[in-house]
């Protein structure tokens, strides 16, 4: 990225506003902490870059960003200050100054409880009913975009960058709107698909854009333990597989916000709440109404507390003597199988299955129900007092493990009752029994295996390649079957590594430099694979014949969106221990219509 103009530096001035510090650095603009007459504030000064090939366009988006700021008064909406142009010409905007978290820290330090989550999106959505009634869509909700002010405890939403507002200038040539992948409806996918021939049209961003991007918002907060950590997530918008219900990934989630959120994050707009004002009223609903298990801390503070950079995090177990008590972690063979058993869960109370057709439709999950809340909470419920927040810690560690607590092996999960008093407008949902999967769910993976549960073994079934994914590798990537490309298996380390795989652990491949020609045409340098890890476990501790298999079925282009597609490599591994196996992290794989 090119800058074509000078930016200031601390100590300098901008039309009589010091320069403090760089508080932040985009594509399309730097943010400086700035002081005025004993004020701070934010200074948002644009930037043009040579790929945009118009210097007046992107001072248009700045003003424009002003003009839907200008239509906004809501104390959880960011407040202008002004705007004006820098002595090298750029168009710069000065903002209210918050001082805060994101949310993603926020969740992180805070510990909060369910309660308190849902206090700060139900202001959140009250920001937002606002701000549609003035004809203003934000389309770029995500954790990093929503501040929580360290003086009071309140939401605010800033960044509007991508904002649009009645009858507001296109200023964006693609397809789709500016904003992140992660957090876009999965109807804006499927319409590029539909509509990839058509070089003039332009996809209509709707509310029901913005509720599904709240509904990612909150299901990364419930299912995440460290949602500030860079790391392969499931994908929340694939038309390919749905993700986890949030309550399978976590157990403290309440069965009430698991089937909101579900419905928030349906594939059909239909389904969702009609705009986010009846989205709020859901959530007041829950609040007007929680039992004791909203007042829990959504994850144990024990999985959220940063470690030392040279210790190596482990799955937690919970103990079950001690329901709703902190998980403490343990090393070594059981502390694998804890995260394995976490594992079962996803797939087998999830239904986190590849499509053959129509992408399938959430179901009610049977999962154990969550442990009953500490007689003493952690935290307190939100008020307008300023929050108690952890101490500033140093930077996150990557979990090697899934976060979600297993229980020990023969052990059982206690429920909590239903609450006495159901929430108005919804049907008075009974504890159902524990199913066999429930019981395969508690189970290690030794005792899975033993118990014949679905979804616990470690080779991967065999398959036929979806429809959907064949079309898309034949007719939009050009791939063809047994083609072979060379990958970095996992992204995470060197290609000249030697890493460690974990049957059923997710696993991001990508495209190195340096490779042939002619699989640069297809799969330029930089293309992610996503895929799962499986062992041939006849094979483990051979020298002859792979022993490791991993099967790619999302592909993500420099610049271009997710696709489905079926890849798998297939490497020589020679070394086992405690569940794993150790593999060179360069290798090749092929495309293929059908395993083996």
């Amino acid at each position: 990225m090119n800058v074509i103009s000078i930016f200031p530096r601390a100590g300098m001035s901008v039309d009589g506003w010091r320069v403090i510090r760089e508080l932040g650095n985009g594509g399309f603009a730097v943010v400086f902490l700035v002081e005025k007459h004993g004020r701070r504030s934010a200074l948002k000064v644009a930037r043009h870059r040579d790929s945009s090939g118009d210097e007046k366009q992107t001072h248009a988006r700045t003003l424009r960003e002003l003009a839907a700021l200008l239509l906004l008064d809501h104390p959880n909406i960011v407040k202008h200050r002004g705007y004006g142009y820098s002595e090298h010409g750029n168009v710069y905007l000065a903002l209210e100054y918050i001082d805060g978290w994101t949310l993603a820290e926020w969740a992180e330090r805070k510990h909060p409880t369910v309660r308190e989550v849902l206090q700060v999106f139900d202001k959140l959505c009250s920001a937002l009913s606002y701000m549609h009634s003035r004809g203003v869509l934000h389309r770029d909700l995500k954790l990093s975009n929503v501040l929580i002010r360290k003086s009071d405890g309140e939401p605010i939403i800033i960044d509007f960058s991508c904002a649009n507002y009645s009858l507001a200038e296109e200023l964006t040539d693609a397809g789709l709107p500016p904003g992140t992948d992660r957090f876009r409806a999965p109807e804006q996918f499927q319409w590029l698909r539909e509509h990839k021939a058509e070089h003039r049209a332009k996809y209509a961003f709707q509310v029901a854009d913005e509720i599904f991007a709240i509904g990612a918002m909150l299901y990364e907060l419930l299912t995440d333990p460290r949602p500030t950590e860079i790391q392969a997530r499931f994908s929340l918008n694939s038309t390919v597989a749905l993700p986890p219900p949030a309550r399978a990934l976590n157990v403290r989630v309440p069965e009430a916000l698991n089937d909101l959120v579900a419905s928030v994050l349906s594939r059909d707009p239909a389904k969702r709440p009609v705009d986010t004002e009846a989205l709020r009223r859901e959530l007041g609903e829950l609040l007007a109404y929680s039992s004791a298990e909203y007042l829990t801390p959504v994850h144990p503070p024990s999985e959220q507390r940063q470690e030392e950079p040279s210790e190596q995090r482990v799955p937690p177990v919970a103990d079950p003597s001690l329901p709703g008590a902190p998980t403490r972690s343990v090393r070594g063979w059981r502390g694998l199988l804890g995260g394995l058993a976490a594992l079962i869960v996803l797939v087998v109370a999830g239904g986190f299955w590849l499509s053959q057709g129509e992408p399938p439709q959430p179901r009610e999950p049977q999962v154990a129900s969550a442990p009953p809340a500490p007689s003493s909470p952690h935290s307190a419920p939100l008020t307008s007092a300023a929050p108690a927040m952890s101490p500033v810690s140093p930077p996150p560690v990557p979990s090697t493990g899934l976060a979600t607590a297993a229980p020990k092996e023969g052990s059982t999960v206690k429920t909590t009752p239903s609450p006495e008093v159901p929430p108005q407008g919804r049907q008075p949902r009974g504890r159902a029994k524990a199913t066999a999967v429930a019981d395969c769910a508690t189970m290690t993976l030794v005792a899975a295996l033993a118990a014949g549960c679905p979804g616990a073994q470690m080779r991967p079934e065999s398959f036929t390649c979806p429809a959907d994914a064949e079309e898309v590798m034949r007719e939009d990537l050009r791939w063809r079957v047994n083609q072979r490309f060379v990958l970095t298996l996992n992204a995470r380390h060197g290609p000249d590594d030697d890493v460690w795989f974990t049957a059923g652990s997710e696993v991001v491949g990508v495209v190195p430099k340096g490779v042939p020609s002619d699989q640069r045409a297809v799969t330029p340098p930089g293309t992610r694979f996503y895929g799962k890890a499986y062992f041939l476990s006849d094979r483990m501790g051979r020298s002859e014949g792979p022993a490791l298999v991993i099967r790619y079925d999302r592909v993500k282009l420099p610049g271009q969106d997710e696709r489905p597609i079926c890849f798998v490599v297939e490497s020589h591994s020679e070394v086992y221990e405690d569940g794993r196996v150790k593999s060179y992290n360069s290798g090749g794989g092929y495309v293929v219509d059908r395993w083996p």
